[in-house]
């Protein structure tokens, strides 16, 4: 098993986490962003296949090599932030009816983030579907449901963000990280 303090951000589609990302990235945060999104987006312009309704497998596959190189990256000793992990691709296989891939699984447990996961909570106000974020509210609030299920499951303390601006609640989490530190957790 690995560990290291990447933080992750997660929850259903459409709820802040990418606009939440960004601005720890603008601070000068090491972050990465959304790999699912990146890549069905450069597929689309391309007339590549490497799309979840075409070759899931491949998909899958090709999302995992990015984030195990984005967790290999990040130095030991250092922290960083994450736009989704390892496990949200689990619960995305469990939410397509793939059941819990064996490889999913073994990575999820093999490869560990930091314990607090922050999870960006339902929010009607700034929903908002596009071409590739197309779920509806109803079943982005489902796929919230199984991604903190499944970081649960995996033994992951869930933190709940506030519904604030994206400034205030980059400040939020970096307030409570501070303190999380500070209690020597």
């Amino acid at each position: 098993m690995i560990e290291k303090q990447i933080y992750v951000i997660t929850g259903g589609p459409g709820f802040g986490k990418t606009l939440l990302v960004e601005e720890l990235q603008q601070l000068g945060y090491n972050c990465c962003g959304e790999f699912a999104r990146d890549l069905i987006f450069s597929q689309e312009e391309s007339g590549g296949d490497i799309l979840p309704w075409k070759n899931p497998k491949l998909f899958q596959q090709n999302i995992l090599q990015k984030r195990i190189a984005f967790f290999d990256s990040v130095p030991d000793g250092s922290f960083a932030f994450a736009d989704r992990g390892i496990p949200d691709q689990l619960a995305f296989a469990r939410l397509r009816g793939f059941g819990a891939p064996k490889i999913l699984n073994s990575y999820s447990n093999e490869y560990r983030y930091a314990q607090k996961v922050f999870v960006t909570p339902p929010w009607l106000e700034i929903f908002a579907n596009d071409s590739i974020r197309s779920e509806s509210f109803e079943e982005a609030l489902l796929i919230h449901k199984i991604i903190v299920e499944t970081y649960l499951s995996l033994n992951y303390q869930i933190i709940e963000l506030p519904l604030l601006p994206v400034k205030q609640r980059t400040k939020y989490l970096l307030q409570n990280l501070l303190n999380f530190e500070n209690d020597g957790n």
